[in-house]
């Protein structure tokens, strides 16, 4: 059992100090991944909006009537005999719009960004779990090791003596619930 005990509390200083340790590359590399993810969805982007330009250019190239539409849209011209009836400006052709300083959100953050933030940040955090950490490797070094088996079991059973005691004095007897 003390062996057992020994290994685990040491488990969780390493725990404690790798948390600390990469806790901001961890950040950073979420951030560039971000980053990279939110670059590559512009670069498909812009892909798109120059695959749909060229085909504009082509089609003002090879196609007469295509340019004269074109012409006609632009400076609101209208042909001898026809009619034009008013719509709704949600229901009018524009062409779409495009934004380069336009940033598109990739992903969310995940939910334990904010902790990995505290621990990257904080000096008093992460202060506090590298002691903790400390603390713990030098107990489990000091108190937990087969020497100290027949000390470690004194302590508890005297711990726990004094626990029950103390907790006696608040618990009701069979004797004392009858009376009631």
């Amino acid at each position: 059992m003390i062996s057992l005990t020994f290994w685990l509390l040491l488990f969780l200083a390493a725990s404690l100090f790798a948390a600390v340790v990469l806790s901001p590359r961890y950040l950073a590399y979420l951030e560039l991944r971000n980053e990279y993810l939110s670059n590559q969805v512009q670069l498909v982007t812009l892909e798109n909006q120059v695959e749909y330009l060229k085909q504009i250019a082509h089609s003002l190239e090879h196609d007469p009537e295509f340019r004269s539409e074109v012409a006609r849209v632009d400076f609101d011209a209208v042909r001898p005999g026809e009619e034009r009836i008013a719509v709704d400006p949600d229901l009018a052709l524009d062409l779409p719009q495009w934004n380069p300083r336009q940033r598109i959100p990739v992903t969310s953050r995940a939910w334990y960004v904010p902790m990995l933030s505290v621990l990257s940040e904080n000096h008093k955090v992460r202060s506090s779990l590298l002691l903790t950490a400390g603390v713990i490797v030098l107990l489990s070094f000091t108190f937990l090791h087969e020497s100290q088996s027949h000390q470690l079991e004194h302590v508890t059973r005297s711990t726990k003596d004094f626990v029950s005691l103390f907790l006696s004095r608040y618990r009701v007897s069979e004797s004392e619930t009858d009376e009631d």
